[in-house]
């Protein structure tokens, strides 16, 4: 019997998952034969669209995987079109590859040649029965295919939502797909000291997968400060990463850092818990051998659907922040592991050489052409409306992790103060401020006379800009405006703006490729927040007076943002406060003829909340500010 595997080499999940299947399939007999469908089956404009945008996406752009993950797994006209795109640019080209082989079965370690193979044989051009694995606990749509025979799944309670896209008969539990080497895996005290770990302390590995995505400084960090734990970050074939984390952190004695490697089965069978960015394959072998996995700095996308699944299953503790892992591995890393409640049978082999066709060909007729278009309609007005309506912002912002700037980590008692105010009232806004002993700096949505700008800077007060309101169709005026007022006040790429009210995704689109980083108000009024107050008509001395009297209360001090983040950067960050590995923005520290722009260490970027108000920015309003 002849199978061919099909993979796609994005990371290194799916390649060793084909491997593993191969040696399995080798062993009963069985002549397996793997294939990269990236380097020839899919085209061209598949792998560029998948595998290369996806390398970047994940590195630089990770918002951008998050919002095509929601569209193309939860939006059914979105979905139905990535399928047929796919089987379009990609079924006739894994046709050739398939008849080259001529197999008995095709098995796809892969979600896009699962869809094309489905596609074809529910089309009646592929003869042989599919069998598709599924290596995620977090199951999406796209997994899936109506077409494919067979779907091999790494726990029972993962069927169902299979059954749901494909049928009932469709999928079945397996045990897990990993190299027999992680079944004889040597012994803790061995393979600790064939890596030369110590062999009588905890043991904590922090991995991005292989291509070392997800934010490993900040695990890595607060990993640290748990006493006695040594630190081995896999960095997988991400260079940068691997520098940026031995420039930052490479003289901590505990930590080693670690590129790619082939001693897996040493490294999880030597520590105590596996501290994992994209919850692939790792994370099952992890499990396989009984190391304690935590999901921790997952991006956007299917990496965070399988961190919730995990949890929900019991199988894995799920870590918002640096402080919850370092609370979570203080807990769990001096408990004895135990081995997972996967499946032990069948095997992966078993169930494909048992694999029977249950596709029946689906009719060839075309789909009615009004349908067609009407779907690709009310896909374009659904991605107009998220982009250019206030209302889905909150919700967006929450799914793709879009960065705001709520607080810093300082040891000062300052809070920032920004204020929106319209223009005219700025100077008196000053003068009220600055007889109460508080400075702010205010936002600008153009540039301020020379006058009003040296007032300013004889009262310690600075300047940031804001986003004047794009509307529907003027984003990109809205952008130069942005830019210009950069511009004006000497600023460097990256910088903090001010959100306008009916903040949308083509607002923050526009400003981002601009280098601005939106600032939303904190929550609560602590040392280093960012209070963002909005002073309507009628308030001024009396807004001032209640904000000062707050402060004055919490025992902190009003600052421009500028003096913040300078605060900031003179302040030590510590793993369980720091959030993000960005270096902090320059704003325009005086609003003089020549301003200066500070910069420093990283400040607290955390996402934009759902719950803002109905002007896209968390608000401390000047009516209400003497109740914070």
């Amino acid at each position: 019997m002849r199978v061919l595997i099909l993979y796609c080499e994005e990371g290194e999940g799916h390649a060793a998952a084909a491997r593993a299947l191969a040696r399995e399939l080798a062993d009963a007999g069985v002549d397996a034969r793997i294939h990269d469908a990236m380097q020839r089956g899919l085209g061209r404009l598949i792998p560029l669209l998948s595998r290369d945008a996806y390398h970047v996406q994940v590195r630089r752009l990770r918002w951008t995987y998050g919002l095509e993950y929601v569209l193309f797994t939860r939006v059914p006209p979105t979905r139905w079109l990535g399928r047929r795109g796919l089987a379009l640019f990609g079924g006739r080209p894994l046709r050739r590859v398939i008849a080259e082989a001529d197999p008995d079965l095709v098995v796809s370690t892969h979600p896009a040649v699962t869809n094309v193979l489905g596609f074809l044989r529910r089309r009646g051009r592929l003869n042989v029965p599919v069998v598709a694995t599924i290596t995620d606990f977090g199951v999406h749509a796209l997994w899936a295919h109506p077409g494919v025979d067979l779907h091999l799944v790494m726990h029972d309670a993962v069927v169902p939502a299979v059954e749901g896209v494909a049928g009932r008969g469709s999928a079945t539990a397996v045990s897990p797909i990993v190299g027999p080497e992680f079944a004889a895996a040597p012994a803790r005290a061995d393979a600790r000291r064939a890596l030369e770990l110590p062999p009588d302390r905890p043991v904590v590995l922090v991995s991005g997968g292989g291509w070392g995505v997800g934010d490993l400084e900040t695990p890595v960090e607060a990993a640290l400060e748990v006493d006695g734990v040594t630190v081995v970050c896999l960095c997988g074939r991400n260079e940068l990463v691997r520098r940026r984390v031995e420039h930052r952190l490479g003289d901590r004695p505990r930590l080693r850092v670690v590129p790619f490697t082939n001693r897996m089965p040493e490294y999880l069978a030597a520590a105590d818990v596996l501290v994992d960015a994209t919850l692939g394959v790792t994370c099952l072998e992890a499990l396989r051998l009984g190391c304690k996995v935590v999901a921790c700095g997952a991006p956007p996308g299917h990496s965070r659907d399988n961190a919730r699944a995990l949890a929900r299953l019991g199988l894995a503790e799920v870590a918002e922040s640096a402080a919850e892992l370092r609370e979570i591995l203080t807990r769990t890393v001096h408990l004895p592991g135990s081995s997972a409640e996967l499946p032990t049978e069948p095997t992966a082999a078993a169930a494909i050489l048992a694999a029977e066709p249950r596709v029946e060909r689906h009719g060839g007729h075309r789909r009615i052409a009004a349908v067609s278009v009407a779907t690709g309609l009310a896909t374009l007005v659904a991605a107009g409306w998220t982009f250019a309506s206030p209302t889905p912002y909150p919700v967006v912002a929450r799914v793709l992790d879009l960065e705001a700037l709520t607080r810093v980590q300082t040891a000062a008692p300052e809070v920032a103060v920004v204020v929106v105010a319209r223009p005219s009232r700025i100077p008196e806004l000053a003068r009220t401020l600055s007889r109460d002993r508080l400075s702010a700096s205010f936002a600008i949505a153009a540039p301020l006379a020379a006058s009003e700008r040296r007032m300013l800077a004889s009262r310690h007060d600075g300047l940031v800009p804001l986003l004047a309101p794009a509307g529907a169709s003027g984003v990109l005026r809205s952008r130069e405006r942005l830019v210009r007022l950069r511009h004006d006040l000497h600023l460097r790429r990256p910088f903090y703006y001010v959100r306008p009210a009916g903040f949308t995704l083509g607002d923050y689109v526009a400003a981002s490729t601009a280098g601005g980083v939106p600032i939303e108000g904190s929550d609560r009024v602590e040392p280093g927040s960012v209070l963002v107050v909005d002073v309507g008509p009628g308030y001024g001395s009396r807004a001032a007076a209640a904000l000062a009297s707050s402060l004055r209360r919490l025992g902190v001090r009003a600052v421009p943002l500028s003096e913040l983040l300078a605060s900031a950067a003179r302040t030590r960050p510590t793993g369980a406060a720091v959030a993000s590995a960005r270096a902090p923005i320059p704003v325009a520290s005086r609003p003089s003829a020549s301003p200066a722009s500070r910069s420093g260490e990283a400040g607290h970027h955390s996402p934009a909340r759902s719950g803002a108000s109905e002007t896209g920015t968390k608000v401390v309003s000047a009516s209400t500010i003497g109740a914070t």
